[in-house]
């Protein structure tokens, strides 16, 4: 277990600790789990505006003149078709067999060879040394250092990145600028994407950079009942809406397609590392599949928590926790391909005692729908 004394900090841990932030160790870095409470700034989210620290996350540069077909082959996203419309790509880097190494965006422009591509934080060391495993001619990895990254999700997200920053509010979802600051060394990201189903962005670059951008941010954003947020409201507004984390619902013994995640493989696109196992899978059939549930009854689904149909046991859940939203436990399993059907009855173990719930579509919770 990593001890306290070797846990990383965020160039933005000082302002953390000076707003009362409580503090965990997430895969090695100590970062903010909650400022007042979890349900407190996860409504704060949903209808006003979050701001959240990624500085864990993994930024990376990939340049060269090979280096679009070095991604290419990398990740079931399709650079070619999302970059003609200007916007950052989504995809999974997977093992030979379809398992998945991560979930990963890339942003860059084909036509001066630069991309930028963010990891998660879990497995940044292992995603770096994966890519410098496959580097081809022509093609430059830079494991970025001294950088810092945050969101601001809600919907008040835009209004207060408007009066702070400009262009990046006018944006369409999934687009990106890159923005000169002060210097040349000041040059950051503004991406319109997030973590949470709201309205917003994320920022990445240099940690000094970001740093004065946060507290721009929050003087500007105060007044419309801006906070800042930790990762127990991340995980409660990313899971009500349906997106993965890796280590739960994305893992290296899952591929794209047992994660019910089809969409993020684009086959026009030609090869790619896994393609041919998950052309068999699908081929095959799948025997299990990610399923979204709720509860029917009190209790608060955690990762682990046994499923049950009819009494016969079908598989772990991944993620759970309680909704603030829609006030009932949710969670992710996966389970038997025939349970995936919605309205499923289930039963969910927790504390010894088996809960009803039963099958839904995810996701939980669709924006604007309280």
């Amino acid at each position: 277990m990593t001890t306290a004394a070797a846990l990383r900090r965020s160039p933005l841990h000082e302002i953390h600790a000076l707003s009362g932030a409580k503090f965990i160790d997430f895969y090695g870095w100590e970062l903010p789990v909650q400022y007042t409470s979890i349900i407190d700034e996860h409504q704060t989210t949903r209808h006003a505006a979050g701001l959240f620290d990624i500085s864990h996350m993994g930024q990376v540069m990939i340049e060269g003149p090979g280096a679009f077909a070095f991604i290419q082959k990398l990740i079931t996203g399709d650079l070619q078709r999302t970059f003609d419309k200007g916007l950052g790509v989504y995809g999974h880097m997977l093992l030979p067999t379809g398992g998945i190494i991560d979930d990963i965006f890339v942003y860059g422009i084909k036509e001066i060879k630069r991309f930028f591509m963010v990891v998660n934080g879990s497995t940044h060391e292992k995603d770096v040394a994966w890519l410098r495993q496959h580097v081809t001619p022509g093609v430059t990895i830079t494991d970025l250092e001294n950088r810092a990254g945050f969101a601001i999700q809600g919907p008040k997200a835009l209004e207060i990145i408007k009066a702070t920053v400009a262009g990046i509010a006018e944006l369409p979802r999934f687009a990106f600028q890159q923005i000169q600051g002060g210097s040349p060394n000041d040059t950051f990201w503004g991406c319109r994407t997030g973590y949470t189903g709201e309205d917003g962005a994320e920022f990445f670059g240099p940690a000094r950079t970001i740093t004065t951008l946060w507290k721009q941010l929050m003087e500007n954003g105060e007044s419309l009942g801006l906070k800042p947020c930790g990762l127990g409201a991340r995980d409660t507004l990313r899971l009500e809406v349906g997106y993965p984390l890796y280590g739960h619902e994305l893992s290296e013994n899952r591929t794209s397609l047992e994660a019910n995640m089809e969409w993020a493989v684009k086959w026009a696109k030609g090869d790619f590392i896994g393609r041919a196992a998950l052309e068999k899978q699908k081929k095959e059939g799948l025997k299990e599949l990610l399923l979204a549930y709720e509860l029917t009854e009190r209790g608060v689904p955690r990762q682990g928590a046994k499923i049950f149909k009819g009494g016969t046991l079908g598989g772990d859940t991944v993620s759970g926790t309680f909704s603030p939203s829609l006030q009932k436990g949710i969670g992710f399993a996966y389970a038997p391909l025939s349970w995936n059907n919605t309205g499923t009855i289930l039963e969910i173990e927790i504390h010894g005692k088996r809960v009803s719930g039963k099958v839904v579509k995810p996701p939980f919770y669709k924006k604007g729908t309280l």
